[in-house]
């Protein structure tokens, strides 16, 4: 429940960061929580945690100028990036 609502607190700050143009110090301190977050759930549980390396990743990168996008290519990556996600694990639960 507490990673929840960190999880949550994290997207509202990375929208209010898309519409108020915060600083890009701001957004690549949010990428590496967020891949710091896909790490420790990856280690937990190892399907779990990938969507959120994924969209960390391309938030760092974003944040080095490397790729540039807008909310709707953002809102599209985040569910790729589940999909994904959800994928991997359907693919371990059918091995294991």
């Amino acid at each position: 429940m507490l990673m929840g609502f960190i999880l949550l607190g994290l997207g509202i700050l990375i929208l209010f960061s898309v519409f108020f143009s915060f600083s890009y110090s701001f957004i690549f301190l949010i990428g590496f929580l967020i891949i710091g977050f896909g790490i420790y759930k990856l280690i937990r549980s190892f399907p779990k945690g990938i969507a959120a390396i994924i969209v960390g990743s391309i938030i760092v990168a974003s944040a080095f100028g490397k790729i540039h996008f807008d909310v709707l290519e953002f809102i599209v990556i985040l569910i790729s990036s589940g999909l994904i996600e959800v994928g991997l694990d359907l693919i371990v639960k059918k091995r294991g």
